[in-house]
């Protein structure tokens, strides 16, 4: 499972970042996914929410995921088309040259804190 090794990352950047602003306490993280990273959201919740309780200040924070569904575009048509279990073929013309345009996003967007 992955997403422990990915939880801890996000509880480690989180951690570091509440410190540096003196937080008391981080309420939420927002996370922006891209579906092609093929991690389960359910199981990163669960798996941050149990990495974060053993820090007092991230203990409750609420992990908030925005998903990015997983898109290409065509070379040779410009088709735009989403990408399903990982195969870019364009659906128009057929052809596989594409240029992947969102899904492979991993980002912290924000966190909410309160401040002591």
């Amino acid at each position: 499972m992955h997403e422990l090794s990915i939880a801890q990352s996000i509880v480690d950047v989180v951690e570091t970042r509440a410190a540096e602003c003196n937080a008391a306490r981080v309420k939420h993280v927002r996370l922006r996914i891209g579906e092609a990273n093929g991690i389960v959201n359910d199981s990163l919740s669960f798996c941050f929410e149990m990495v974060a309780s053993t820090i007092p200040p991230l203990a409750g924070a609420q992990l908030i995921i925005d998903s990015v569904p997983h898109r290409a575009r065509c070379q040779y048509c410009d088709e735009e088309f989403a990408v399903a279990n990982f195969i870019a073929q364009c659906p128009t013309c057929q052809e596989w040259s594409q240029e992947i345009i969102s899904g492979t996003e991993f980002q912290v967007l924000e966190m909410e804190i309160e401040v002591v």
